[in-house]
């Protein structure tokens, strides 16, 4: 198991944000959550990521509980094991794709050359060909592209996105689904994906619904087979059945039984030889008379 949430709780003030939630990840799945603003889902990934500490409850990563870590260690586990995808991108205005992408890098214990896996993650992305242009220059698209390629330099285990289609057309936004399941399928990475959106829920193992402070798992609905594709079905035929059957129902009728009829010749239809033979032996007969 990678991640093992047990009976989280958290409050702000007086107010109960998230009450007794447990759930697990395990490598390379996709976990989506749903539920209305402010019902605490960025709290949950704040909390798996170290960034907040909840009230009760163990964040086991690995089977080591993160809430007990110092805080360097839960910045240094961010750094190396976690990746964040944003809604709003959260890029630096003044550095290029390449180098936004490359900065996390920057911030490993021991710094090393990434490029080679920037070059690797842009071609996987479809960006090489914006990696020395700033962020202004982008559209919201190629951003969460550079987005996605900065969350994963540090090959991450586990990475957690917040809304990551929420500002992007219905076409990029089936994009950037496609692009979490190659990630999925090609580098082993797990997924936690808050959103409202109904593709990335599809590509999702599970999807939770939170609401009231409790995180409930939802039923995944089979995929529903279309109305024609069902009417074509009943229509296909086993191959030769019918057609078999009709072919013989013709010889059938071609030849009958008793019946003399050829392609080719002068007997008349429905006279058989013993008829012909009759036919003769009277004409003899009639000349000897």
């Amino acid at each position: 198991m990678l991640l093992d949430l047990k009976n989280i709780s958290l409050s702000f003030g007086k107010r109960k944000i998230l009450d007794n939630v447990s759930f697990t990840v395990s490598k390379g799945e996709i976990i989506a959550i749903t539920g209305k603003s402010g019902t605490g889902k960025t709290s949950l990934l704040g909390i798996i990521s170290g960034l907040l500490d909840p009230d009760s409850g163990e964040v086991l990563y690995k089977d080591e509980n993160l809430v007990k870590w110092w805080d360097f260690k839960k910045s240094a586990f961010r750094n190396r094991k976690i990746g964040f995808v944003f809604q709003f991108f959260n890029l630096l205005p003044d550095l290029t794709a390449y180098e936004n992408i490359r900065y996390p890098s920057l911030k490993l214990f021991f710094p090393k050359d990434v490029h080679r896996e920037i070059v690797d993650i842009s071609s996987v992305l479809g960006i090489d060909g914006i990696l020395q242009q700033k962020p202004v220059t982008l559209s919201g698209g190629e951003r969460q592209r550079v987005a996605i390629a900065r969350a994963v330099i540090n090959k991450p285990s586990l990475l957690l996105a917040d809304e990551p289609t929420g500002n992007l057309d219905v076409v990029t936004a089936l994009e950037i689904k496609h692009l979490f399941a190659r990630l999925r399928e090609e580098k082993g990475i797990s997924i936690v994906i808050i959103t409202h959106d109904q593709k990335l829920i599809e590509i999702a193992d599970r999807h939770y619904h939170l609401e009231e402070c409790r995180l409930t798992l939802v039923e995944k609905k089979p995929v529903a087979v279309s109305v024609e594709k069902k009417r074509r079905a009943s229509t296909v035929k086993p191959s030769g059945s019918s057609g078999n059957k009709k072919a013989k129902d013709e010889k059938t009728k071609a030849v009958k039984p008793g019946s003399s009829k050829k392609i080719s010749g002068a007997v008349s239809p429905g006279v058989t030889a013993k008829d012909k033979a009759k036919a003769k032996t009277k004409v003899v007969k009639k000349k000897t008379l």
